[in-house]
């Protein structure tokens, strides 16, 4: 992996022009591995754009990052040096925009820099490792291997310490390492505001929100054996509760830590597709997204569907049953 940092540093040294982007409907950590760099390459005098299909949702405003991301930027007016992907497990995660700039993609350096035991790679250069808790973790190896870390900030660092910290659910997941916890340290040491992430991320929730968890909690199922347990949210849901998408963040970890259960799901209508939520305390989530067109990891992972969410969740039961 040196070789393929050493490389990239170079792409970056010869680039005047830096298109960053990173998968659709981000989440912190791929926001903040994103944000990071787009920080630090302003830094060292590069003209760069961050863009995706979705803005960030509303409770990263915090962050105070939100305005770096942009939607339908002209890439082929930007005509960019150099391309770097953040957090996306697949080329598809790129959504739209690759769809519409695929050409500029195959033709310019490409970057992928992610954490999914389920990338294969689709970039020129792929720095990939599934031992990082996070791409923010593995991004900040980068960045010091890189020797960039006399630019990290205060905000750099928060924006770090939001993914891994989301990624670990707050060092509790066993994707967290001693590696983990000496970055996470160095982080603080940059000035990481640690309970901001924590508190907005982990513990801040509003009354429509709270609603929802209840609404969910006592609409679960189980399989007879208990150890399966899932939830399942419709648009409907989502407006009788007043709620969104982004709201459902956190409602899959209480599911998964239900005393017995070994493996916990949660589908939701979004758009015109169903998300589904993987976690188990054992089974490998991120193959069996996989047969489904997703991915992500062991013990994490997810896909999205066309299909209409009660046949989804027939699917889904099916083949765990075929599994057990």
């Amino acid at each position: 992996m040196n070789k393929k940092i050493e490389k990239f540093g170079k792409l970056i040294k010869k680039a005047e022009k830096i298109l960053l982007i990173n998968h659709i409907r981000m989440d912190p950590d791929a926001f903040g591995s994103l944000g990071a760099f787009y920080y630090i390459l302003k830094k060292i005098g590069k003209d760069v754009k961050a863009t995706n299909d979705f803005l960030p949702p509303e409770n990263f405003s915090f962050l105070e990052s939100s305005d770096i991301i942009e939607t339908g930027i002209d890439i082929a007016e930007f005509n960019p040096d150099l391309i770097i992907s953040f957090d996306a497990a697949s080329i598809g995660q790129l959504g739209e925009t690759y769809i519409k700039y695929e050409n500029i993609f195959k033709q310019k350096d490409f970057v992928v820099i992610d954490h999914h035991m389920t990338n294969s790679g689709f970039g020129s250069i792929n720095i990939i490792d599934d031992k990082y808790s996070s791409t923010c973790e593995l991004a900040f190896d980068i960045i010091e291997k890189l020797d960039l870390d006399k630019y990290i900030t205060k905000k750099i660092a928060t924006l770090l310490t939001a993914g891994i910290h989301t990624d670990t659910n707050i060092f509790y997941n066993q994707n967290t390492s001693s590696h983990t916890l000496r970055i996470a340290a160095k982080l603080m040491d940059f000035g990481a505001d640690f309970r901001s992430t924590m508190y907005n991320f982990f513990q801040k929730s509003s009354w429509e929100r709270t609603k929802l968890f209840g609404f969910v909690f006592d609409k679960m199922k189980k399989s007879e054996d208990g150890k399966i347990i899932w939830a399942i949210i419709t648009k409907k849901d989502f407006k009788k509760t007043k709620t969104g998408d982004e709201d459902t963040s956190g409602i899959i970890n209480r599911l998964i830590n239900i005393d017995g259960v070994e493996i916990a799901f949660l589908l939701h209508e979004l758009g015109d597709e169903v998300k589904a939520s993987f976690r188990s305390k054992e089974f490998s989530v991120g193959d069996f997204c996989a047969s489904f067109g997703g991915g992500g990891h062991m013990l994490a992972a997810g896909f999205r569907s066309k299909k209409n969410i009660i046949e989804v969740e027939k699917e889904i039961l099916d083949k765990l049953g075929k599994k057990n």
